[in-house]
C-alpha cells in the first residue's frame, strides 16, 4: 500500500485548521501549509491555534521549490478557489491526490479540471461545530470526513492510502457506499441549515428549540432535493430528516459557517447553495421561491457590510 507522507493544506479556516492540527500531531514533518505573502507571515508569527493549544506549521509559497505533495487538502472558500487553483500548481505532481473538503458541489469540477480528475476524491466533513476566530479555532465535535472514489470503489488505491493517513491521525471518517449521493445529501444539509442560520442569527440549538427554524429548513432543503433528482441523485424528503438528528448533537451554541461570515462582516458562499438551487432550478423548470427569498436576503446582509458583489 502507497503510504502517503508529505500533506500540504490549502486554507487553514475552520475545517482546514482542524485536519492540520491532528495531522501535526501525528508528525509535525509531514505536514504544510500552502501559503504566501502576508497569510504566510501572519502563519509564520501567529501559529494556530485549535482549541486553545497554539502550534506552528510549516508553510509552503506557491512556487516555492518543493517536493510535490502525496495528499493536497482544499479547505478554501468557494470564492477563493480560482486564485487557490493557480497557487497550488507548484505542490501538484504525477502522483497528487487531492481532496477538497470545500462546500458546494462544484469544487472537485473545477480542480478536475485544472489539475486531473483522476486526481480528485469527493470528499466533505460534516457533524462538526468549529467556530473560527482569526487564527484561532474550537470545537466541541470535529466532524466525520466522507470521501470516496468517483467509481465507489473501496478498494481504489487512493482511497486506501488516505483513509490510512486519516486513521493515523485520528480523523474520523468514513468510505460511503454511493459518495456522489452522500456529497449531494451534504449540499441540501447546507443549503438548508448555512443559509437559515445566516438569515435568522440562529446557532444550532435553535434549530431543535424553534418549531419555525426547522419548518424553513425543509423548505430550502427540499428545494435542493428536487434539484437533486433532476439531476439523477435519488435524494428525497427522508433524507432531509436526517439533518435534525446531527443538528441535536451539535453544541448549541455553535454556529454555521455562513453565520459565522455574516457577523464577522465576511463574503459568505451563498452563490454555491441558495445561486446553484436557484440555476438549477430555472435549468429543469423547478420553482425554487425559498432559495431564491433566501439568496436575495443574504446578498443583502453582504452587501449592508461592504462585501456584496
Amino acid at each position: 500500500m502507497r503510504r502517503l507522507e508529505r500533506v500540504v493544506v490549502c486554507g487553514v479556516g475552520a475545517v482546514g485548521s482542524v485536519v492540520a492540527a491532528r495531522l501535526h500531531d501525528l508528525d509535525p514533518a509531514c505536514v504544510s501549509v500552502l501559503a504566501g505573502g502576508e497569510r504566510r507571515e501572519r502563519l509564520q508569527r501567529d501559529g494556530l491555534t485549535v482549541n486553545g493549544r497554539r502550534f506552528h506549521v510549516r508553510c509552503v509559497a506557491p512556487g516555492d521549490p518543493a517536493p510535490p505533495a502525496d495528499l493536497l487538502v482544499v479547505a478554501v472558500k468557494h470564492h477563493h478557489l480560482d486564485a487557490a487553483v493557480e497557487d497550488m500548481r507548484s505542490v501538484v505532481g504525477e502522483g497528487t491526490v487531492i481532496l477538497s473538503l470545500m462546500n458546494g458541489i462544484t469544487s472537485e469540477g473545477i480542480l478536475g479540471r485544472d489539475h486531473g480528475a483522476e486526481k480528485v476524491l469527493p470528499a466533505f466533513v460534516v457533524g462538526n461545530d468549529v467556530v473560527r476566530e482569526g487564527t484561532s479555532t474550537r470545537y466541541s465535535r470535529p466532524g466525520q470526513l466522507v470521501f470516496g472514489a468517483p467509481s465507489n470503489h473501496p478498494r481504489d488505491p487512493r482511497v486506501v492510502a488516505v483513509k490510512d493517513l486519516l486513521d493515523r491521525a485520528g480523523i474520523p471518517n468514513v468510505v460511503p457506499a454511493d459518495i456522489l449521493r452522500e456529497q449531494w445529501w451534504k449540499f441540501v444539509l447546507n443549503v438548508g441549515v448555512n443559509q437559515v442560520s445566516a438569515v435568522l442569527r440562529a446557532p444550532y440549538g435553535a434549530f431543535g428549540a424553534v418549531a419555525e427554524i426547522r419548518d424553513l429548513t425543509r423548505l430550502a432543503a427540499l428545494e435542493a432535493v428536487a434539484v437533486a433528482v433532476r439531476e439523477g441523485v435519488s435524494l428525497g424528503p427522508a433524507d432531509v430528516e436526517r439533518i435534525f438528528p446531527i443538528l441535536a448533537t451539535l453544541a448549541p451554541g455553535g454556529k454555521t459557517s455562513m453565520l459565522q461570515d455574516v457577523e464577522a462582516g465576511r463574503k459568505t458562499e451563498v452563490e454555491i447553495f441558495a445561486g446553484t438551487v436557484v440555476a438549477l432550478g430555472q435549468r429543469h423548470g423547478l420553482p425554487t421561491p425559498v432559495n431564491d427569498l433566501l439568496g436575495r436576503m443574504i446578498r443583502a446582509l453582504e452587501r449592508l457590510a461592504g462585501v456584496g458583489g
